[in-house]
């Protein structure tokens, strides 16, 4: 994959004039890097129409196929690498082959596609043709979440404790589970409980809702590259191997929250439906039961590629404004490169070749994948 720019250390800055020079990660450095579509995977119509996917239901096959999870749908579809559909395999059902209702796709390893499917709590094993080999429980510790990534080590996983009891706070584990009862864990995040709020006019005794600007565990794994942030500040760490190799960090703060500004966030109240009918809930009722954090995370999203570069999607916009967001690129060195402008495609993965695949919805509410070539004219 060609590089933006290369990354200077500071005694070659100082030895030749003709040195190049690094973004200055204090501010945005434009990345004008052009997204060129050239195949698009689903479509309005036809056998190849995708229903109820996101980011996590894609995974790459081989020789450059592209094998897709359509939940909705209860099958796997894979397309060969000029994006026309070649095969088909899964159902709706309880046999070995069927889904009960699939939520992740993870693959390939060792020529093979793992289909994680939630009424059965185990993963389905099926060879790169779609054939059924073998069905392996999900050990308790992975869940059944869709934020699951194969890489060299293992199998990394979300794992959540405390959702569901009545404890203050809730805790996020990142692990990395590399054999039955071998686990490493990279990275926890405690964290304010949900609340629980009434709705009586809409019939709703007790609902779950979270606290404003709830922080998350953002995180992605590629090769033997972890890339993982874990607090409000911009800080990402970089593990390689699961062990701890280095930090990615910009000088931007993390947003400060006090209570007029998530009033004015919650707007009016939201709204919620039973059997048709739509309720306004209060907006100080809903802000006293849910709460909110005292600061907005800067980084809401992380992508690593086959290289080892690291895509951190970021907010652009003040509190008092819609959120808007930028993606930054740091080369494998944990270099800051730039930023690309808002409306560049966002990964859901890679390519080998570098290409990205991004999901996109249209007017009509339709879903595909859209693969990008990627022009690096650097920054």
């Amino acid at each position: 994959m060609p590089t933006a720019s290369c990354a200077c250390v500071a005694v070659l800055a100082l030895l030749s004039l003709n040195a190049c020079e690094v973004p200055d990660a204090t501010a945005d450095s434009p990345l004008n890097w052009t997204f060129t579509p050239t195949l698009r995977l689903g479509s309005t119509s036809g056998p190849d129409g995708l229903y109820g996917v996101d980011e996590h239901s894609i995974t790459l096959g081989p020789e450059g196929t592209f094998v897709v999870l359509d939940k909705g749908n209860y099958r796997v579809l894979t397309f060969d690498p000029n994006g026309t559909l070649v095969g088909e395999f899964g159902s709706q059902g309880e046999g070995p082959a069927a889904f009960g209702y699939p939520v992740a796709v993870l693959g390939p390893r060792s020529d093979t596609i793992r289909v994680l499917d939630g009424p059965s709590s185990s993963y389905k094993v099926f060879d790169s043709r779609g054939e059924f080999l073998w069905q392996e429980p999900v050990d308790g510790i992975f869940e059944l979440g869709t934020r699951q990534r194969l890489v060299e080590g293992g199998t990394m996983v979300m794992r959540e404790v405390g959702y569901y009891s009545d404890a203050p706070t809730v805790t996020d584990h990142l692990l990395m589970v590399r054999a039955p009862g071998d686990t490493l864990a990279l990275a926890t995040l405690v964290k304010r409980a949900r609340g629980d709020l009434a709705v009586p006019e809409c019939g709703i005794l007790s609902m779950s809702v979270s606290p404003l600007f709830d922080p998350a565990l953002v995180w992605d794994a590629m090769g033997d590259v972890v890339a993982v942030n874990d607090q409000p500040e911009y800080v990402i760490q970089i593990f390689e191997g699961g062990t701890r190799a280095r930090f990615l960090e910009r000088p931007i703060e993390a947003a400060a929250v006090n209570r007029e500004v998530a009033l004015e966030r919650i707007g009016e109240g939201s709204t919620v439906g039973v059997a048709g009918r739509r309720c306004r809930i209060d907006p100080v009722e809903e802000l006293e039961t849910r709460g909110f954090e005292e600061r907005r995370q800067v980084v809401s999203g992380i992508r690593v590629d086959g290289e080892g570069w690291i895509w951190a999607r970021r907010h652009a916009a003040p509190l008092s404004e819609p959120d808007r967001f930028v993606t930054d690129v740091f080369d494998p060195d944990g270099v800051y490169q730039g930023t690309l402008p808002e409306g560049a495609p966002w990964p859901a993965t890679f390519t080998a070749d570098g290409r990205v695949v991004a999901l996109e919805t249209d007017e009509l509410d339709i879903q595909s994948f859209v693969v990008y070539s990627v022009g690096r004219t650097g920054a």
